[in-house]
């Protein structure tokens, strides 16, 4: 194992990708290393796993430091309405399975408000015994391509129809639209009332509907500067993302990171080949 690795993977199965946007894995076998890193409000949403690790929470931070008598740690990282702090000590071997916007709610079978939502805790034990099994199955793997087919066939096994089709098709409008539409529109467009979008965001996304309209606006500009042109002025990714002006571009970013864009920008880091963004402290 090198010092550290942090590798992004697909899902192999074409119909898992629907739903699961990729998985990562993250490790390091080096005692002396200490992560501290911030991380971000996203549309998609991540289950992590730990192996041979413990984590602990307080608000907006977790802490994991490796514990040989726990056998794997699961946490469930739903809509962020702020950013984190996690720190990681080393030895850790992480696995993340990072799912596109309601992708998780295709792997289960209550509402996610039922076994999510906590805004400290974030232990998730849903699957149970079959996730573990599954776990010890993938740790024993060294090649990511193994992996990741073990984890395919976990997901496929796991796989439920989500009927919320109101809720799909307003988050669909929400990532496709080149405006940042109101509540009010998004009801009007999709014919029910603003209650009814409310209650299928609180009960199946753990948000209001105005917080993750604000997410997807943070995520985009984010995307347009980090992933396809970082060269773009950002009074040009404020004005293409809907923000009024610069002033409120700048004290959006201060809300959702903690820093002004030009200082968020300048720090942040990308990881692996995906939408991976971190900041390391």
């Amino acid at each position: 194992m090198k010092q550290e690795e942090f590798v992004t993977h697909k899902p192999q199965d074409s119909f898992l990708q629907d739903y699961i946007s990729y998985y990562y894995f993250h490790c390091s076998a080096d005692s002396l290393l200490q992560k501290r890193f911030m991380y971000y409000p996203n549309s998609k949403n991540a289950l992590t796993i730990y192996r041979n690790s413990k984590v602990t929470y307080s608000c907006n931070y977790s802490k994991t430091v490796p514990d040989t008598k726990t056998d794997f740690s699961f946490l469930y990282s739903g809509v962020q309405k702020q950013c984190r702090i996690a720190e990681i000590l080393a030895p850790f071997d992480k696995i993340g399975i990072v799912f596109r916007e309601t992708g998780i709610n295709h792997f289960i079978k209550v509402p996610l408000s039922n076994i999510s939502g906590d805004p400290i805790e974030k232990s998730f034990t849903y699957f149970g015994d079959d996730l573990k099994k599954c776990c010890e199955s993938v740790y024993a793997e060294k090649s990511i391509e193994n992996k990741v087919t073990l984890l395919d066939q976990f997901f496929e096994d796991k796989f439920c129809d989500f009927k919320e089709e109101v809720l799909k098709k307003c988050i669909h409008i929400i990532l496709e639209s080149s405006e940042k539409l109101t509540v009010k529109e998004l009801s009007e467009e999709l014919n029910v009332s603003r209650k009814t979008l409310l209650r299928l965001f609180n009960k199946h996304m753990c948000c209001t509907v105005k917080e993750y309209i604000d997410i997807i606006q943070f995520r985009k500009s984010l995307n347009d500067y980090l992933l396809k042109n970082n060269n773009a002025p950002l009074t040009e990714i404020a004005l293409k993302n809907e923000y009024y002006d610069q002033s409120q571009f700048i004290n959006h970013f201060k809300k959702l990171t903690g820093f002004n864009p030009k200082s968020f920008f300048k720090n942040v880091k990308h990881l692996g080949e995906e939408d991976t963004f971190w900041t390391f402290k």
